[in-house]
C-alpha cells in the first residue's frame, strides 16, 4: 500500500470536518491560501485536496465563491460513503448507521437471490459458484489469509451467484456495496465474528447440495432462512459498531 500523501491527509481531514458537522451544509470551505497555511502545504497541494474533496461528493465548486459544503446525507454518493468509512472511528455513530443501512440492503439482495434459486434450482448453472467456493475454501484453510482477502473471495462468490441467476441490476447494486465493504477492515472482522469463515463455506456448499437434489425433499424452509439470516446480519451490525466504538475510545 502506498504511503498517504499530503493531499490525502488534507482531503481526509476536510472530509471528516464535513461529516462531523464542523463545516455544515452550505458553508464556504476555507480558501486555498488558508488551507495552505493551516496544513503547511503549497497552494497547488491545497487546491488539489479541495478538488478531490469535490470529486468525492463532500463539496462543490462555485464560481466566484470557492468550494461550498454539500449536504452529504441528502446527496452523498458511493464515493462519499466509501471515503467516510475510512475514518469510521472518528464519526462512529454516523458510520455505524451507514454500515447498518448497507447491510440491510445486502440482506434484501441475498434473500431475493436465495428465494429465486430455491424456487427452481435446476434452472441454473452454478459451476462458476462452485469454483468460487473452492477458491474461498482454499483461502479459509490457509491460516495466513487475511479476513479482507477471504471477504473479497466471498463477495466474488456472491457475484457469481447473482450472475448465474440472471440478475444484472441486482448484481450492479451488489457490486457497489461490495466495493465499499471490502475496503473497510472492521467490516471483514464484523462479518466473521458471528460465524467464522469456515461456516460461510459450509453454507455455500449447502446450496450446491440443493442444486444436486432430485426432489423437493431437503429444500430449506425459507421463513427459517430469513430469520437466521436477519439475526446474523443484526449481529454483524452490532459487531461493527462495537469495533469502531472501541477504536474511537482508544484514539481519545
Amino acid at each position: 500500500m502506498s504511503k498517504p500523501t499530503v493531499v490525502d491527509a488534507i482531503t481526509e481531514e476536510l472530509a471528516y470536518r464535513v461529516a462531523a458537522g464542523v463545516y455544515p451544509p452550505g458553508a464556504l470551505l476555507p480558501s486555498v491560501r488558508q488551507l495552505a497555511v493551516e496544513f503547511s502545504a503549497s497552494t497547488p497541494t491545497a487546491n488539489s485536496a479541495l478538488g478531490r474533496l469535490a470529486a468525492l461528493g463532500f463539496a462543490e465548486a462555485r464560481r466566484g465563491l470557492g468550494y461550498v459544503v454539500r449536504d452529504i446525507r441528502m446527496y452523498g454518493g458511493i464515493d462519499t460513503w466509501r471515503y467516510l468509512l475510512r475514518f469510521a472511528h472518528r464519526v462512529p455513530d454516523q458510520a455505524a448507521k451507514l454500515f447498518a443501512d448497507i447491510i440491510d440492503v445486502d440482506h434484501l439482495l441475498v434473500m431475493d437471490a436465495v428465494r429465486t434459486f430455491v424456487d427452481a434450482p435446476e434452472r441454473y448453472d452454478i459451476t462458476p459458484i462452485i469454483h468460487a467456493a473452492d477458491r474461498m475454501e482454499l483461502l479459509v484453510s490457509d491460516s495466513n489469509s487475511a479476513l479482507t482477502d477471504i471477504m473479497a473471495a466471498e463477495l466474488h462468490l456472491l457475484r457469481c451467484a447473482f450472475a448465474a441467476l440472471g440478475k444484472p441490476g441486482v448484481l450492479s447494486l451488489f457490486n457497489t456495496i461490495g466495493e465499499v465493504l471490502v475496503t473497510v477492515p472492521e467490516a471483514a472482522q464484523a462479518f466473521y465474528e458471528p460465524l467464522e469463515p469456515a461456516g460461510h463455506v459450509l453454507l455455500a456448499r449447502k446450496f450446491q447440495e440443493i442444486r444436486e437434489l432430485d426432489t423437493d425433499v431437503g429444500l430449506p424452509d425459507l421463513s427459517v432462512v430469513e430469520l437466521l439470516m436477519r439475526e446474523y446480519h443484526n449481529q454483524v451490525i452490532a459487531a461493527f459498531r462495537d469495533l469502531i466504538t472501541k477504536k474511537a475510545i482508544a484514539a481519545e
